[in-house]
């Protein structure tokens, strides 16, 4: 870490005083129409560029946020933690690089003086070099050639740890001199320079953390049908929340998109159903499968197996023993 570039880092910017002043809110100064949330690529990234880079305001939050290029987060000293899509957690420690998919909803919580975060700023069509888009299989390639379509099923985020890659980090902080020292041609070397920092990361993809929205969230469905299924007479949305530690609206959210239904309307089909099967595979007493069911209240019981078969209890007994 040179010493120089970072006591010039750590002076207070003029945009963190004038935050600080509280002439105007944080994101007003990246967005395009004010009370937007999405940080525009015409204003953060200058015409004709392939990229842009700024230093992250520190002393307070960083509100929620989209964006409409590919980001990227280097922690070139001290750390930051952030929030990705509204409820994972995400430390980012000193020689941590997060990349960002377009789109992806990230709030920052505040830095103090010494959490020195570069933000670098790429449009998907700087990815569309021959050599960014051989295919070989890597989550980074993946993630690449989905940023320059904007496509849905790459990861939202990865997190590489370059603690131990001395030549990405020596990229990273020649781009940051840049930034300091704003020299002339230092737009063209930036892109030149960010395009060998991702042929570097190519090759060390062991470095590497992935998170995907869609695989994520189909393991939280797939997880709670389980739950329901092994624990349906005393499950609850609050007790499964807490074993996945995720808010019960998320659940409940994905609930609705992945099966269409609530996770209680879930659960009262799987008791439902159980309630069904021992009335035709035991000889035990109707109140006591209500009971073994997970049901308390036996007049509701009757109303929802009558809402879903038809008939009573008993009736579904007796006519499924005519049928044998």
């Amino acid at each position: 870490m040179n010493e120089e570039l970072l006591k010039d880092l750590k002076k207070p910017t003029e945009m963190e005083n004038r935050i600080l002043n509280g002439s105007l809110p944080v994101l007003s100064y990246y967005v395009k129409d004010q009370g937007s949330n999405q940080m525009d690529k015409d204003i953060v990234i200058a015409k004709g560029q392939l990229m842009g880079l700024f230093c992250q305001p520190r002393y307070v939050d960083f509100p929620d946020h989209t964006h409409n290029y590919v980001e990227l987060v280097y922690m070139y000293s001290g750390t930051t933690t952030h929030i990705i899509n509204g409820h994972i957690k995400l430390k980012l420690e000193t020689n941590d690089l997060l990349f960002l998919k377009q789109g992806t909803s990230h709030s920052i919580e505040a830095a103090g003086h010494d959490d020195i975060a570069a933000h670098f700023l790429v449009l998907p069509e700087f990815f569309q070099h021959p050599s960014m888009m051989m295919e070989d299989g890597s989550v980074l390639r993946r993630f690449i050639t989905g940023a320059m379509v904007h496509n849905d099923k790459v990861a939202d985020y990865l997190h590489f740890h370059l603690q131990g890659m001395v030549p990405a980090q020596n990229l990273l902080e020649n781009m940051m001199w840049s930034l300091v020292r704003r020299e002339r041609g230092g737009q063209s070397i930036n892109q030149a320079t960010m395009g060998i920092l991702i042929m570097e990361l190519l090759n060390n993809t062991d470095k590497v953390d992935l998170y995907d929205t869609a695989q994520y969230e189909e393991h939280i469905i797939m997880t709670a049908y389980q739950y329901l299924e092994d624990h349906y007479p005393t499950a609850t949305l609050e007790e499964f929340s807490k074993m996945v530690s995720e808010p019960t609206y998320y659940i409940s959210r994905l609930f609705k998109r992945y099966a269409k239904i609530t996770f209680k309307e879930c659960l009262q089909m799987i008791r439902l159903a159980r309630a069904a099967f021992m009335l035709t595979a035991t000889v035990k007493p109707v109140e006591a499968i209500i009971s073994e069911v997970g049901y308390e209240n036996s007049s509701y019981f009757h109303k929802l197996f009558r809402g879903k078969y038809g008939m009573t209890p008993k009736c579904y007994r007796d006519k499924a023993k005519s049928e044998i």
